[in-house]
């Protein structure tokens, strides 16, 4: 046994994060994944950011333990094959612009009568309806609609250097899903999942950065917003975050630091050194950056004080806690090379090694798959030549583009 969604199969239709985010949480925790992609590119995260050989960093992240199935949806004979691989499947994940599974035909009503149990879910932007329902949509317009801009910096906002929500909603996916699938154990009844990326955004933001905005009326005790509350400062040789809510431990602080910062009226309750952050950043700096880190750390561990020194991108993997919980792995991927990412945060007893497989090549499965479902040999190689002729056509692209910028 694989994991505790062994036996479950699920059919993705999604591209990029949010939507395999999903099917990868399920795949990691046993089901079969199969990723259906469309011809020639396929998912478009295969050409986003780093690669090697053609393999891309991201998508290898997001798409291990998934099989690949290439199929012309504009094509009914593989719409067809479609609905013969949903036909025995418990779960669809898809993640088109609302309007576009109905022109397809595959949308939950359509699929519904085909399998009645399915859970069939699908990932928006904005939603189904409404008047930005039809918008192309990326993380960092959800960023900037539920406040997440202007909460790094309400003068001036700013992204978060992340897709986070793109990614808050690819975890509440796969958690609805297998609420669904225990659902459907209990009752027999399938169910229709519509998420979208504004309400998952808005589910993960509200209950700190919205503290302010959350009781109505009057009689309220307004306090400082959570993430003014955080500090960052310098040693000689790193940056570190340290949280001094408590005022036991500011003053600790200061005593370590040989001043009576937290004897000052501006500084001596946590809503002045809010409202003084940048002057009290400054105090503290001055006298931390004469410090070694590593004196620091020591000190800051036998007085009890929470903090972290800040990791750079290319030092989290030599982290010794990240060391110690084995928390990182490198695998070696038949095509793309070395690599290094996180494993799940989960482990359950009835799995095997992580991971399992690797992410596909695109199409890797379709023999496989449409030979199980009984299609036909003929039908099968024109596929498989269509895809060897797409995969010339991106080859010679790759090199046309090598040598102008060459």
């Amino acid at each position: 046994m694989s994991g505790p969604l062994d036996g479950y199969k699920v059919v993705e239709l999604t591209s990029t994060v949010s939507g395999p985010l999903a099917g990868l949480m399920l795949a990691d925790q046993g089901a079969e994944v199969i990723k259906v992609e469309p011809p020639l590119m396929g998912d478009l995260a295969r050409f986003m950011g780093s690669s090697r050989n053609g393999v891309g960093a991201m998508f290898s992240v997001l798409n291990r333990n998934k099989r690949s199935v290439v199929l012309d949806l504009k094509n009914e004979d593989e719409i067809s094959i479609l609905k013969e691989i949903i036909k025995d499947s418990d779960v669809l994940i898809e993640n088109y612009r609302p309007g576009i599974v109905q022109k397809l035909g595959i949308d939950y009503d359509s699929i519904k009568e085909i399998n009645p149990e399915i859970i069939y879910t699908s990932i928006s932007g904005y939603g189904q309806s409404g008047p930005y329902a039809e918008r192309k949509v990326y993380d960092p317009l959800i960023q900037a609609t539920i406040g997440t801009a202007s909460a790094q910096n309400p003068e001036d906002p700013e992204f978060v250097r992340n897709v986070i929500f793109d990614k808050a909603t690819g975890l509440t996916a796969a958690q609805s899903i297998t609420a669904a699938l225990l659902q459907k154990e209990k009752t027999g009844k399938g169910e229709y999942l519509p998420i979208s990326m504004l309400e998952a955004g808005l589910y993960f933001l509200w209950p700190d950065a919205m503290w302010s905005r959350t009781l109505l009326g009057e009689d309220i005790n307004l306090a400082a917003d959570l993430y003014d509350t955080f500090s960052l400062f310098k040693t000689k040789d790193k940056s570190l975050a340290v949280i001094l809510v408590a005022d036991p431990d500011f003053e600790t602080l200061c005593k370590f630091l040989d001043c009576n910062l937290h004897e000052t009226p501006e500084f001596s309750t946590l809503l002045g050194r809010v409202e003084n952050a940048s002057k009290l950043t400054q105090e503290i700096n001055s006298r931390l950056q004469k410090l070694d880190s590593s004196f620091v750390g020591k000190r800051f561990e036998e007085l009890g004080l929470s903090f972290s020194f800040v990791n750079s991108l290319d030092e989290v993997h030599e982290d010794p806690q990240v060391i110690d919980q084995g928390s990182l792995v490198e695998i070696e991927h038949p095509v793309g090379g070395l690599m290094r990412y996180p494993k799940p945060p989960f482990n359950f007893s009835s799995q095997d090694s992580f991971p399992k497989t690797h992410s596909p090549s695109l199409g890797q499965h379709n023999r496989e798959i449409l030979s199980n479902l009984g299609v036909e040999e003929e039908t099968i190689k024109r596929m498989e030549e269509r895809e060897k002729m797409n995969a010339d056509m991106l080859k010679q692209m790759a090199e046309l583009a090598a040598q102008q910028d060459a």
